[in-house]
């Protein structure tokens, strides 16, 4: 009998990092990802030789939800002339005023100047339905959103690396000063912790992602899980669930895994930790095929900085090299993934009304990626 494979959907990132494919990859036996266009082109700067290696070896592949036919060349042409001109796409995305994305309700009001009235005025093509028009343009604002995000991501790759080179040529200087405990200047400082998300970023993308891969044509509903890294837009689902369900989501298990791979061929470790910990993937599966079922001991022990599954992630990935993560997954029962995303992220919160109580659905397995880096190298 053929092994079921283990997929997980990561959201809301349209160009995941290593450090959300590495640590995945080790457990599921496919990880997806959603992209706003068809054919799309993501910036340099996000490059990745590990995500290009899962991709050819079958074990990653993007999922584009809604497909843009037609209309995809214009939207790209905008795409590229956003990234061409410096303009001020990040103060845009902190006020902008979308169907559902900022304020229901409200299409086509938004300011002339704006890039989203420069978008909406080229047309999004003509579409027999009123509904059909408006979710038209609801897809539009959301990928433009998560385009715009990946620019975003590009230019902080870009900065983050510069300031490693500063930092290592101030290193330098302060060790040929002699001084005994070399730091960073002040301004080096200042601009690393200042680095980060903007205002209102991550909210957006969750809302702009939850609207791109519930409401597109291009259904899919093999996932085992839906994993992401923010812990705030898990905790949203989690309390908009125990509020409207009036229960608690359970937690099936916690997993230590690899942040990275250190200096070794990820996917030779992957194998490696496959053949060795098979019965301990094999309790994963087991918790993911029936999540109403009493977890058991394999799993349990999974989370154990002593156990031996900690045993053996230190004889393939040892932490000093590898440094450690932990996945949460919990099981959202009596509710669809879409219910549950676009209850808690798609809809306006003035318009929305809560998730339906249909103790038919089967539920869904959601799960957070909680970095612990203090023992990473630089």
């Amino acid at each position: 009998m053929k092994k079921e494979q283990k997929t997980a959907c990561i959201f809301p990132e349209t160009v995941p990092g290593d450090e959300i494919l590495f640590p995945l990859s080790q457990i599921f036996s496919r990880l997806v990802y959603c992209q706003a266009v068809e054919d799309d082109e993501i910036p340099v700067e996000l490059a990745s030789e590990l995500r290009d290696q899962l991709e050819q070896a079958g074990l990653a592949e993007v999922h584009v939800p809604a497909p843009m036919g037609g209309d995809r060349d214009r939207f790209v042409a905008l795409i590229h002339d956003l990234t061409s001109r410096p303009g001020d796409y990040a103060a845009q995305l902190k006020h902008l005023s979308l169907a559902g994305i900022g304020q229901a309700g409200r299409l086509g009001e938004e300011s002339k100047g704006s890039i989203i009235t420069t978008l909406m005025g080229s047309g999004s093509g003509s579409k027999d339905s009123p509904v059909d028009e408006k979710t038209d343009q609801v897809l539009w604002q959301a990928r433009l959103v998560l385009k715009l995000g990946e620019i975003f991501d590009a230019d902080q790759m870009a900065l983050r690396r510069q300031m490693e080179q500063i930092e290592a040529r101030e290193k330098g200087l302060l060790a040929e000063l002699r001084r005994e405990e070399p730091q960073p200047f002040d301004f080096t400082r200042q601009l690393q912790v200042g680095e980060g998300s903007m205002d209102g970023m991550p909210r957006l993308r969750l809302k702009a992602w939850s609207r791109l891969f519930c409401l597109g044509s291009e259904k899919r509903e093999d996932f085992s899980a839906f994993i992401t890294a923010n812990q705030d837009g898990f905790d949203l689902l989690v309390e908009e669930y125990e509020r409207e369900k009036e229960g608690q989501v359970r937690t099936l298990v916690d997993i230590l895994l690899p942040a990275q791979p250190g200096d070794g061929d990820p996917l030779a470790g992957r194998e490696e930790l496959a053949r060795q910990g098979g019965e301990y993937l094999e309790a994963v599966d087991r918790s993911l095929a029936e999540p109403g079922r009493e977890i058991d001991a394999q799993a349990s022990a999974l989370a154990d900085p002593d156990g031996e599954w900690a045993n053996l992630l230190e004889s393939v990935y040892p932490a000093a090299d590898c440094g450690r993560v932990l996945l949460h997954l919990c099981f959202f029962g009596a509710v669809t993934p879409c219910r549950l995303f676009m209850a808690t992220f798609g809809r306006d919160e003035r318009s929305a009304r809560g998730l339906a109580h249909n103790n038919d659905e089967a539920g869904c397995v959601i799960g957070w990626l909680e970095a612990r880096t203090s023992n990473l190298k630089p």
